[in-house]
């Protein structure tokens, strides 16, 4: 009888994981999947095993596991701080270490926006706005500027000043008369009538996924729509906070997904992809300003974990985020993207169930539309499986797909012949 308490008490474990490399998991009985997920939770991007991680990290653990954040220097944490800025597209020019995990960091980061207001003497500036259909974590404060559906029973616990605004997502919201440029501008109107009536004074920070994440399936934004939104939180001296833990790191094609829409914000944060689930760690990206104003309001950060810039994790990240940084890296991230597309459209553009693929990088969804959604996408899902040993992520209306950046061309190509194969023999036969 097991003593470990279950996120799914009744789930009858039967399958013990043995090891995994590369994308592939190994269990005890023989058996083995390979996963498109990363991890499932999209954390693992530079696969299972990786050589160059694990040699880093037996180094830190050798010397030492972990230092505090306030009071030692670990050259580590400058070092990686260096990297993550390197090939940087925005203003950002400060990392600030937040602890383990994106929750984390989203909280670190709206008390760093707070602090900024207070610091300049601007103490009502206490609220928040965020978008429907998001999710930033399972802490409390960013569960309140979230909106996951199994979750709203939680919503009495929630700290009030939080306002959702609607989401960012053309192939819903957008009308039928309504051109891109038009959406993306009615869309930005959106919050800052929220803006408006709330009070410009007491705005905090607009927090938002930088493309809507995995609850609807990787939704890029219509075209000019930050552009918009940084201009309206300038306006009225609002944060723009970005979630950039799903798709920051480089899943995008880019190191920073906000580099695509040439926008700069005051705070990212990052979490998951960091150390690719090696380490948990997370960070909040922010700029020298904020520092001048905690430096000249209260004089230090009233914010801190016991973890934070955890040596072994830092380290972890820090080799992640080299094998992410090396030249020809992204170019190899973005190739496979383009034959992902061009793989579906051709394969699953005749379907009538297949609606469309979109994304950035390798943080890319499959829409469909038919009877029992739902249903559909874990029929697919289960034949992928059974019949390949192949894991995806998919329910609702979505299939997401966040594989390791490392996979491989050949690899990618057997598992999206595979889809391929499971979503037409079971759309032929659905009812």
């Amino acid at each position: 009888m097991t003593k470990l308490l279950h996120t799914y008490p009744d789930y009858q474990k039967n399958k013990i994981v043995s090891k995994g490399n590369g994308s592939t998991l190994y269990f005890n009985d023989g058996s083995e999947l390979f996963d498109m997920t990363g991890g499932w939770t999209s954390h693992c991007i530079v696969g299972w095993s990786n050589p160059r991680v694990i040699e880093v990290m037996k180094d830190q653990i050798d010397r030492i596991c972990h230092i505090d954040y306030k009071v030692y220097v670990d050259q580590n944490r400058e070092k990686l701080s260096e990297l993550l800025l390197s090939q940087a597209e925005h203003d950002l020019d400060r990392v600030y270490f937040s602890g383990n995990s994106g929750g984390e960091a989203c909280e670190a980061a709206m008390k760093l926006s707070y602090q900024a207001h207070y610091d300049s003497g601007k103490q009502t500036k206490n609220w928040f706005i965020s978008r429907e259909q998001s999710y930033h974590g399972s802490s409390t404060d960013a569960l309140s500027v979230g909106d996951r559906p199994n979750l709203k029973f939680l919503k009495p616990l929630y700290p009030n000043k939080r306002v959702h605004v609607p989401e960012q997502n053309p192939y819903r919201e957008m009308y039928d008369d309504e051109s891109e440029e038009q959406y993306a501008r009615r869309s930005a109107d959106e919050l800052e009538k929220a803006i408006l009536e709330i009070g410009s004074d007491n705005v905090a920070a607009f927090i938002a996924e930088t493309i809507q994440g995995g609850l609807v399936g990787f939704v890029p934004p219509a075209k000019n729509y930050w552009k918009y939104v940084r201009e309206i939180c300038d306006r009225h001296d609002v944060h723009l906070i970005l979630d950039e833990v799903i798709c920051g790191t480089g899943t995008s094609g880019k190191i920073y997904c906000c580099d695509w829409d040439q926008i700069s914000p005051d705070f990212l944060f990052l979490g998951k992809t960091l150390a690719s689930g090696y380490c948990p760690i997370s960070i909040v990206l922010t700029h020298s300003g904020i520092e001048d104003v905690i430096r000249a309001g209260q004089g230090r950060i009233q914010h801190s974990t016991t973890h934070q810039g955890h040596s072994l994790g830092t380290a972890a990240a820090l080799a992640v985020q080299t094998i992410i940084h090396e030249s020809g890296f992204l170019d190899d991230v973005n190739a496979k993207s383009a034959w992902f597309r061009q793989f579906i459209e051709r394969e699953l553009s005749s379907e009538p169930f297949f609606r469309n693929i979109r994304g950035r990088g390798l943080r890319l969804a499959v829409e469909y539309d038919c009877p029992k959604q739902n249903e559909f996408g874990i029929a697919v899902s289960h034949n992928l499986l059974q019949r390949h040993n192949i894991i995806v992520d998919g329910k609702w209306h979505r299939f997401a797909f966040s594989p390791m950046l490392t996979i491989t061309e050949a690899e990618l190509f057997r598992a999206l012949t595979a889809f391929v194969d499971s979503f037409k023999t079971i759309a032929k036969n659905w009812d």
